[in-house]
Protein backbone atom coordinates (compact mmCIF):
# COMPACT_ATOMS: atom_id res chain seq x y z
CA UNK A 1 0.00 0.00 0.00
CA UNK A 2 2.80 2.40 0.93
CA UNK A 3 4.60 1.65 -2.35
CA UNK A 4 1.46 2.39 -4.33
CA UNK A 5 0.96 5.66 -2.49
CA UNK A 6 4.60 6.61 -3.11
CA UNK A 7 4.22 5.79 -6.81
CA UNK A 8 1.03 7.83 -7.04
CA UNK A 9 2.77 10.74 -5.30
CA UNK A 10 5.66 10.63 -7.79
CA UNK A 11 3.23 10.45 -10.72
CA UNK A 12 1.35 13.41 -9.28
CA UNK A 13 4.59 15.42 -8.95
CA UNK A 14 5.60 14.49 -12.50
CA UNK A 15 2.18 15.35 -13.93
CA UNK A 16 1.94 18.58 -11.97
CA UNK A 17 5.36 19.79 -13.07
CA UNK A 18 4.68 18.97 -16.72
CA UNK A 19 1.29 20.73 -16.57
CA UNK A 20 2.89 23.88 -15.18
CA UNK A 21 5.79 23.80 -17.64
CA UNK A 22 3.65 23.27 -20.74
CA UNK A 23 0.81 25.58 -19.70
CA UNK A 24 2.21 28.67 -21.43
CA UNK A 25 4.10 26.94 -24.22
CA UNK A 26 3.71 28.14 -27.80
CA UNK A 27 3.12 24.72 -29.35
CA UNK A 28 3.69 26.02 -32.88
CA UNK A 29 7.23 27.04 -31.89
CA UNK A 30 7.66 23.83 -29.93
CA UNK A 31 6.72 21.68 -32.93
CA UNK A 32 8.91 23.80 -35.20
CA UNK A 33 11.90 23.23 -32.90
CA UNK A 34 11.36 19.46 -32.98
CA UNK A 35 10.69 19.40 -36.74
CA UNK A 36 14.03 21.07 -37.40
CA UNK A 37 15.99 18.26 -35.72
CA UNK A 38 19.15 17.42 -37.68
CA UNK A 39 19.24 13.61 -37.64
CA UNK A 40 22.90 13.52 -38.64
CA UNK A 41 23.85 14.31 -35.03
CA UNK A 42 21.94 11.36 -33.57
CA UNK A 43 24.45 8.56 -34.42
CA UNK A 44 27.16 10.61 -32.69
CA UNK A 45 24.93 10.99 -29.63
CA UNK A 46 24.39 7.22 -29.43
CA UNK A 47 28.12 6.60 -29.90
CA UNK A 48 28.83 8.92 -26.95
CA UNK A 49 26.23 7.15 -24.81
CA UNK A 50 27.80 3.77 -25.58
CA UNK A 51 31.29 5.11 -24.93
CA UNK A 52 30.16 6.40 -21.55
CA UNK A 53 28.61 3.04 -20.68
CA UNK A 54 31.97 1.39 -21.39
CA UNK A 55 33.84 4.09 -19.46
CA UNK A 56 31.60 3.83 -16.42
CA UNK A 57 31.75 0.03 -16.48
CA UNK A 58 35.56 0.18 -16.61
CA UNK A 59 35.59 2.51 -13.61
CA UNK A 60 33.20 0.23 -11.73
CA UNK A 61 35.35 -2.77 -12.59
CA UNK A 62 38.44 -1.10 -11.10
CA UNK A 63 36.65 -0.70 -7.77
CA UNK A 64 35.42 -4.29 -7.82
CA UNK A 65 38.89 -5.61 -8.72
CA UNK A 66 40.42 -3.67 -5.82
CA UNK A 67 38.02 -5.58 -3.56
CA UNK A 68 38.84 -9.00 -5.02
CA UNK A 69 35.98 -9.26 -7.54
CA UNK A 70 37.09 -9.66 -11.16
CA UNK A 71 34.42 -9.58 -13.86
CA UNK A 72 34.75 -9.03 -17.63
CA UNK A 73 34.07 -5.54 -18.98
CA UNK A 74 31.40 -6.99 -21.29
CA UNK A 75 29.57 -8.44 -18.31
CA UNK A 76 29.70 -5.16 -16.38
CA UNK A 77 28.49 -3.22 -19.43
CA UNK A 78 25.56 -5.58 -19.76
CA UNK A 79 24.65 -5.15 -16.11
CA UNK A 80 24.99 -1.39 -16.50
CA UNK A 81 22.71 -1.34 -19.56
CA UNK A 82 20.05 -3.43 -17.83
CA UNK A 83 20.22 -1.06 -14.86
CA UNK A 84 19.70 1.83 -17.27
CA UNK A 85 16.61 0.05 -18.60
CA UNK A 86 15.18 -0.29 -15.09
CA UNK A 87 15.78 3.45 -14.60
CA UNK A 88 12.81 3.99 -16.92
CA UNK A 89 10.44 2.68 -14.27
CA UNK A 90 12.11 3.80 -11.07
CA UNK A 91 12.25 7.13 -9.21
CA UNK A 92 15.21 9.42 -9.97
CA UNK A 93 17.97 8.77 -12.48
CA UNK A 94 19.88 6.35 -10.24
CA UNK A 95 17.19 3.80 -9.42
CA UNK A 96 18.77 1.24 -11.74
CA UNK A 97 21.86 1.13 -9.52
CA UNK A 98 19.93 -1.27 -7.30
CA UNK A 99 19.94 -3.80 -10.13
CA UNK A 100 23.71 -3.50 -10.52
CA UNK A 101 24.22 -4.05 -6.79
CA UNK A 102 22.01 -7.15 -6.74
CA UNK A 103 23.37 -8.56 -10.01
CA UNK A 104 27.05 -8.43 -9.07
CA UNK A 105 26.31 -9.25 -5.44
CA UNK A 106 24.66 -12.54 -6.46
CA UNK A 107 27.38 -13.51 -8.89
CA UNK A 108 30.24 -12.67 -6.55
CA UNK A 109 28.50 -13.77 -3.36
CA UNK A 110 29.42 -10.43 -1.82
CA UNK A 111 26.51 -8.04 -1.48
CA UNK A 112 28.33 -5.53 0.72
CA UNK A 113 31.28 -5.31 -1.68
CA UNK A 114 28.93 -4.87 -4.63
CA UNK A 115 27.03 -2.12 -2.83
CA UNK A 116 30.29 -0.40 -1.85
CA UNK A 117 31.55 -0.42 -5.44
CA UNK A 118 28.37 1.13 -6.85
CA UNK A 119 28.17 3.63 -3.98
CA UNK A 120 31.79 4.71 -4.44
CA UNK A 121 31.44 4.89 -8.22
CA UNK A 122 28.34 7.08 -7.92
CA UNK A 123 29.81 9.29 -5.20
CA UNK A 124 32.98 9.93 -7.20
CA UNK A 125 30.85 10.64 -10.26
CA UNK A 126 28.76 13.22 -8.43
CA UNK A 127 31.90 14.79 -6.95
CA UNK A 128 33.43 15.06 -10.45
CA UNK A 129 30.18 16.52 -11.76
CA UNK A 130 30.12 19.14 -9.01
CA UNK A 131 33.78 19.99 -9.69
CA UNK A 132 33.10 20.60 -13.40
CA UNK A 133 30.18 22.83 -12.47
CA UNK A 134 32.35 24.73 -10.00
CA UNK A 135 35.24 25.21 -12.43
CA UNK A 136 33.10 26.36 -15.34
CA UNK A 137 31.04 28.63 -13.11
CA UNK A 138 34.28 30.42 -12.26
CA UNK A 139 35.16 30.62 -15.97
CA UNK A 140 31.74 31.75 -17.17
CA UNK A 141 30.52 33.86 -14.24
CA UNK A 142 30.46 37.07 -16.31
CA UNK A 143 28.02 35.48 -18.80
CA UNK A 144 25.28 34.84 -16.23
CA UNK A 145 22.68 37.55 -15.63
CA UNK A 146 21.75 36.05 -12.24
CA UNK A 147 24.99 35.62 -10.32
CA UNK A 148 23.22 33.81 -7.47
CA UNK A 149 23.27 30.66 -9.59
CA UNK A 150 27.03 30.54 -9.06
CA UNK A 151 26.47 29.61 -5.42
CA UNK A 152 24.74 26.36 -6.40
CA UNK A 153 27.89 24.54 -7.62
CA UNK A 154 29.70 25.69 -4.47
CA UNK A 155 26.92 24.31 -2.25
CA UNK A 156 26.75 21.04 -4.21
CA UNK A 157 30.52 20.56 -4.08
CA UNK A 158 30.52 21.25 -0.34
CA UNK A 159 27.74 18.70 0.22
CA UNK A 160 29.56 16.08 -1.87
CA UNK A 161 32.77 16.77 0.04
CA UNK A 162 30.92 16.41 3.34
CA UNK A 163 29.53 13.04 2.21
CA UNK A 164 33.02 11.82 1.34
CA UNK A 165 34.31 13.01 4.73
CA UNK A 166 31.44 11.30 6.57
CA UNK A 167 32.13 8.02 4.81
CA UNK A 168 35.88 8.21 5.40
CA UNK A 169 35.39 9.10 9.08
CA UNK A 170 34.14 5.65 9.99
CA UNK A 171 33.94 6.36 13.72
CA UNK A 172 31.36 9.13 13.32
CA UNK A 173 29.23 7.05 10.95
CA UNK A 174 29.25 4.04 13.28
CA UNK A 175 28.36 6.30 16.24
CA UNK A 176 25.26 7.55 14.39
CA UNK A 177 24.43 3.96 13.45
CA UNK A 178 24.56 2.93 17.11
CA UNK A 179 22.63 6.00 18.20
CA UNK A 180 19.64 4.67 16.27
CA UNK A 181 20.37 1.19 17.69
CA UNK A 182 20.75 -0.31 14.24
CA UNK A 183 23.69 -2.37 15.53
CA UNK A 184 21.16 -4.61 17.30
CA UNK A 185 20.14 -6.00 13.91
CA UNK A 186 23.17 -8.27 13.59
CA UNK A 187 22.95 -9.07 9.88
CA UNK A 188 22.51 -5.42 8.99
CA UNK A 189 25.33 -4.40 11.33
CA UNK A 190 27.67 -6.98 9.78
CA UNK A 191 26.71 -5.73 6.31
CA UNK A 192 27.53 -2.14 7.31
CA UNK A 193 30.98 -3.08 8.59
CA UNK A 194 31.80 -5.09 5.43
CA UNK A 195 30.61 -2.11 3.39
CA UNK A 196 32.82 0.28 5.37
CA UNK A 197 35.77 -2.11 5.09
CA UNK A 198 35.46 -1.97 1.31
CA UNK A 199 35.31 1.82 1.30
CA UNK A 200 38.33 1.99 3.61
CA UNK A 201 40.22 -0.22 1.18
CA UNK A 202 39.40 2.14 -1.68
CA UNK A 203 40.46 5.16 0.36
CA UNK A 204 43.80 3.58 1.25
CA UNK A 205 44.64 3.01 -2.42
CA UNK A 206 45.49 6.50 -3.66
CA UNK A 207 46.32 5.28 -7.16
CA UNK A 208 42.87 3.68 -7.42
CA UNK A 209 41.19 6.87 -6.24
CA UNK A 210 43.15 8.91 -8.80
CA UNK A 211 42.15 6.55 -11.63
CA UNK A 212 38.48 6.40 -10.63
CA UNK A 213 38.19 10.14 -10.12
CA UNK A 214 40.01 10.85 -13.40
CA UNK A 215 37.67 8.51 -15.27
CA UNK A 216 34.72 10.18 -13.53
CA UNK A 217 35.85 13.57 -14.82
CA UNK A 218 36.09 12.20 -18.37
CA UNK A 219 32.72 10.45 -18.04
CA UNK A 220 30.94 13.60 -16.89
CA UNK A 221 32.50 15.71 -19.64
CA UNK A 222 31.34 13.19 -22.24
CA UNK A 223 27.84 13.34 -20.71
CA UNK A 224 27.86 17.15 -20.97
CA UNK A 225 29.10 16.93 -24.56
CA UNK A 226 26.30 14.49 -25.40
CA UNK A 227 23.63 16.99 -24.40
CA UNK A 228 25.48 19.75 -26.22
CA UNK A 229 25.40 17.62 -29.40
CA UNK A 230 21.64 17.22 -29.04
CA UNK A 231 21.34 21.00 -28.75
CA UNK A 232 23.31 21.36 -31.97
CA UNK A 233 20.90 18.95 -33.65
CA UNK A 234 18.14 21.38 -32.59
CA UNK A 235 20.04 24.38 -34.04
CA UNK A 236 20.90 25.93 -30.69
CA UNK A 237 23.48 28.72 -30.58
CA UNK A 238 24.13 28.54 -26.82
CA UNK A 239 27.90 28.37 -26.10
CA UNK A 240 29.35 25.14 -24.70
CA UNK A 241 30.40 26.81 -21.44
CA UNK A 242 26.74 27.17 -20.40
CA UNK A 243 26.28 23.41 -20.71
CA UNK A 244 29.33 22.86 -18.51
CA UNK A 245 27.74 25.07 -15.84
CA UNK A 246 24.10 23.94 -16.07
CA UNK A 247 24.20 20.24 -16.99
CA UNK A 248 25.98 19.22 -13.74
CA UNK A 249 23.31 21.01 -11.72
CA UNK A 250 20.50 19.51 -13.82
CA UNK A 251 21.98 16.01 -13.51
CA UNK A 252 22.25 16.29 -9.74
CA UNK A 253 18.71 17.70 -9.52
CA UNK A 254 17.12 14.94 -11.59
CA UNK A 255 18.64 12.37 -9.23
CA UNK A 256 16.10 13.42 -6.60
CA UNK A 257 13.58 10.55 -6.16
CA UNK A 258 10.46 12.67 -6.58
CA UNK A 259 9.33 11.60 -10.07
CA UNK A 260 9.64 8.66 -12.44
CA UNK A 261 12.87 8.73 -14.49
CA UNK A 262 13.33 12.38 -13.49
CA UNK A 263 10.56 13.46 -15.90
CA UNK A 264 9.15 16.85 -14.98
CA UNK A 265 12.06 17.68 -12.69
CA UNK A 266 14.55 17.51 -15.55
CA UNK A 267 12.29 19.56 -17.84
CA UNK A 268 11.83 22.26 -15.23
CA UNK A 269 15.55 22.50 -14.58
CA UNK A 270 16.27 22.82 -18.32
CA UNK A 271 13.78 25.69 -18.56
CA UNK A 272 15.08 27.42 -15.43
CA UNK A 273 18.81 27.22 -16.12
CA UNK A 274 18.93 27.69 -19.88
CA UNK A 275 16.74 30.79 -19.56
CA UNK A 276 19.94 32.29 -18.15
CA UNK A 277 21.56 31.63 -21.53
CA UNK A 278 18.70 33.21 -23.46
CA UNK A 279 16.92 30.00 -24.46
CA UNK A 280 13.15 30.20 -24.82
CA UNK A 281 10.92 27.83 -22.86
CA UNK A 282 10.02 25.99 -26.08
CA UNK A 283 13.70 25.45 -26.89
CA UNK A 284 14.54 24.15 -23.42
CA UNK A 285 11.57 21.77 -23.37
CA UNK A 286 12.39 20.46 -26.85
CA UNK A 287 15.97 19.72 -25.71
CA UNK A 288 14.71 17.93 -22.61
CA UNK A 289 12.19 15.92 -24.65
CA UNK A 290 14.64 14.83 -27.34
CA UNK A 291 17.18 13.86 -24.67
CA UNK A 292 14.59 11.73 -22.87
CA UNK A 293 13.44 10.02 -26.08
CA UNK A 294 17.02 9.23 -27.11
CA UNK A 295 17.76 7.89 -23.62
CA UNK A 296 14.62 5.73 -23.64
CA UNK A 297 15.55 4.18 -26.99
CA UNK A 298 19.09 3.55 -25.76
CA UNK A 299 17.80 2.05 -22.51
CA UNK A 300 15.66 -0.43 -24.44
CA UNK A 301 18.92 -2.19 -25.37
CA UNK A 302 19.18 -3.10 -21.70
CA UNK A 303 15.64 -4.49 -21.83
CA UNK A 304 16.57 -6.71 -24.77
CA UNK A 305 19.67 -7.95 -22.93
CA UNK A 306 17.55 -8.68 -19.86
CA UNK A 307 15.11 -10.78 -21.92
CA UNK A 308 17.88 -12.63 -23.75
CA UNK A 309 19.69 -13.81 -20.64
CA UNK A 310 19.80 -17.55 -20.12
CA UNK A 311 17.34 -18.73 -17.44
CA UNK A 312 19.97 -20.71 -15.59
CA UNK A 313 22.09 -17.57 -15.16
CA UNK A 314 19.29 -15.20 -14.23
CA UNK A 315 21.59 -12.83 -12.39
CA UNK A 316 24.28 -12.92 -15.00
CA UNK A 317 24.89 -10.80 -18.05
CA UNK A 318 27.61 -12.99 -19.39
Amino acid sequence: MKRRLALLAKLAVMGGLLAVLYRNVDFAEFRAALAGLQWGWIPLVYALLLANTALNSWKWGLLLKADGIVLPLRSLMCSHLIGTFFNLFLPSSIGGDAYRVVDVGRRAGAGAKSFASVFAERLMGFLALALWGLLFSAIGWSRLPDKRILFLPVIVFAVMGAMVFAVVQRTALVAVWRLFRMDRIHKLDAFLHRFLDSLAGYHADRRLIAWVFGLSLVFQMVAITTIFCISQALHWEVPFVYFCIFVPLITLGEALPISIFGIGVRDGLYVFFFAQAGAAREQALSLALVYVLITIVYSLLGGVLFLLRRPRTASSCG
